[in-house]
């Protein structure tokens, strides 16, 4: 049964080559994932990264989930338009054990090739990433590896579990049709059936319930978490009864109007009418799976492209620096620039309120309620009189101890007092520029030479620079791995539709040929075909841009406002469209070819 399973899957190439492209680009992508997880040298080196390592995690199981989902898409297409062989196989004397077999080792043999291909081009996918990572996280990583054994044990185990699962599901699904049934399959035409009444009142339903969860997800912060799930299944429901039945309305509404007179308007909408009882649950899955794709983008991005202005708000400090041999001339702009003494003892630090008195010091404070903080301009009896009541002094404590936490900020009443705790006064200089991007080549310098010279870490640093290093290391790993995965989802969601389509291409191959011999010019076919198919990519894709342009308000509250909620918005709908646009054109190209055979 081995060599009639590799047989047939040479014979039928044409048909599983959508599914084996998709596969192998989930394959890359996870074995990448996996490598950057696994590696821990290459975490222990670089302890940006080390944050994230849940990050490349959540990305492996999102990407197992959506490539479960894609698999069982793709081999159910594969196994309705082969049931008429499998019947012919039962018909002349194989039992259906040995047939549900052949099934099994088609799918584990795909699964195995398209597996291991993937982590081939997994290499030099994870290679090559270790630049854009680099860029994104603004370090230089140390201990890359493309190569990891673990973590192609990790991905050659995972996908041919995954496989086997999905090839005894489809095993029992074809067990359960007797021989007539297979012989027949791509016979039967599921003539679509209308519903007067139920069909107009579910398409109503449908296009209520999708804007009743455009409505309420601007509202995410005030509903919660419950409110979210409500949100969820009207959206699921909207999709699939708008997909099953609004269209349909919309559909019925076209045939019998005279907009369906002119050219071949009306085969174009038979054409979508025929489909759409066979294509709704594809649709609705492809036009969720797209809002993901081009959400998950979208939401990295624009964390990514708000952490500057996040982070200059978050601190009323650029930079502060504790050795005399860093300069603050090769920074442009500063509006603020100061210098303060200190002396240390322990893990206290003693700072000299007569200097504040003279320069005041922008300090961090809580508001009153202690819900948020805001900079004050505080002189050096106002931080006697309320001790460590400022986040300021106790960061810049922090980073002269070299630590996260734990330093003790004293402010004496002169430096008299201040010197009495300690027999070496140091200083510290503190600075805020008014466009720390404008300076980011200048602060990174600065900061090297500071660890350099006092061996202080940078993720113990203090001021805006400091911070906005710390979450670009988070953040730029979120939109590493949303980039990955809305190109992992989109190959996968788009290959579906193009298989989907391509399976049907012998029944539609008989109405074009009509149209050929009732004279309809070989330009006009392909203009058809190409709006036929668009009509079917462009549903779901409407419907998932629509989703990302409702649901990124949800991330407004997180993204302080609404505005930065749409940042990365733009750049990842040119991105996410123009991959989905060519895979469109290659379904049409595809398709005109199998229609002139």
């Amino acid at each position: 049964m081995f060599g009639i399973a590799l047989k047939s899957l040479r014979s039928k190439w044409r048909d599983y080559i959508v599914l084996f492209v998709g596969l192998i680009i989930s394959a890359a992508i996870f074995y990448m994932f996996s490598a950057m997880a696994t590696n821990k040298a290459f975490l222990e080196a670089n302890a940006v990264v080390s944050q994230i390592t849940v990050i490349f995690v959540i990305g492996e199981v999102l990407l197992g989930m959506i490539t479960f989902v894609y698999l069982n898409f793709a081999n159910g297409f594969l196994l309705r338009i082969r049931q008429s062989e499998y019947g012919l196989m039962s018909m002349l004397g194989a039992t259906k054990k040995q047939i549900g077999s052949l099934l099994l080792r088609e799918t584990l043999s795909i699964g195995v090739i398209a597996t291991i291909i993937g982590i081939l081009i997994g290499f030099g996918l994870t290679a090559l990433s270790s630049h854009y990572l680099m860029n994104l996280l603004g370090v230089q990583l140390h201990h890359w590896q493309s190569f990891s054994i673990k973590s192609i044990v990790t991905t050659l185990v995972f996908f041919i579990v995954l496989f086997t699962l999905n090839g005894l599901y489809n095993r029992r699904r074809l067990r359960k049709q007797d021989t007539l049934t297979l012989l027949l399959a791509n016979k039967q035409v599921n003539q679509p059936k209308e519903h007067k009444l139920l069909d107009p009142l579910f398409g109503l339903i449908g296009l209520m319930l999708l804007i009743a969860s455009f409505v309420l997800m601007p509202k995410i912060a005030k509903i919660g978490l419950s409110g979210f799930i409500v949100i969820l299944v009207l959206n699921v429901w909207g999709t699939y009864w708008f997909v099953s039945r609004t269209l349909k309305m919309v559909t019925s509404w076209v045939r019998g109007s005279k907009y369906s007179l002119r050219g071949l308007r009306a085969f174009i909408n038979g054409q979508l009418s025929f489909r759409l009882p066979d294509y709704q649950r594809i649709l609705s899955s492809i036009a969720v799976m797209f809002a993901l794709a081009l959400g998950a983008m979208s939401v990295g991005q624009g964390y990514y492209l708000m952490l500057p202005s996040q982070a200059e708000k978050g601190d009323p400090l650029t930079a502060a620096y504790v050795t005399n041999k860093v300069s603050t001339d090769n920074l442009k702009g500063i509006a603020w620039n100061q210098s303060y003494h200190y002396v240390v003892k322990g893990q206290t630090i003693y700072f000299n309120a007569e200097e504040f008195n003279e320069q005041k010091l922008p300090a961090k404070v809580w508001s009153k309620d202690g819900s948020s903080w805001r900079t004050k301009w505080l002189t050096g009896n106002q931080l006697r009189d309320e001790p460590e009541s400022d986040l300021t002094l106790t960061s810049v404590a922090n980073q002269i101890l070299n630590t996260r936490f734990g330093a003790k900020v004293v402010v004496t009443e002169n430096a008299s007092d201040m010197q009495a705790h300690g027999t070496t006064t140091h200083t510290v200089r503190m600075v805020k520029v008014t466009d720390m991007m404008a300076n980011e080549q200048a602060l990174a310098h600065n900061m090297k030479l500071q660890e350099k010279i006092t061996g202080i870490k940078p993720e113990f640093a203090t001021g805006s620079y400091a911070e906005y290093k710390q979450l670009k290391g988070i953040f730029g790993g979120i939109e590493f791995m949303g980039n990955f995965l809305g190109i992992g989802f989109l190959a996968m969601l788009a290959a579906t539709l193009m298989f989907k389509t391509l399976s049907g291409v012998a029944d539609d191959k008989k109405r074009y040929r009509v149209l050929a011999m009732i004279g309809t010019s070989e330009k006009k076919i392909t203009k058809t075909i190409a709006t036929d198919l668009g009509i079917l990519f462009v549903i779901p894709m409407i419907i998932g841009i629509l989703d990302v342009v409702f649901g990124l308000q949800m991330f407004a509250p997180l993204m302080a406002g609404t505005s930065n909620a749409y940042l990365g918005f733009g750049p990842s709908l040119i991105g996410i469209g123009g991959l989905y646009i060519i895979y469109y054109g290659l379904t049409v190209w595809m398709y005109r070819r199998l229609i002139k055979k």
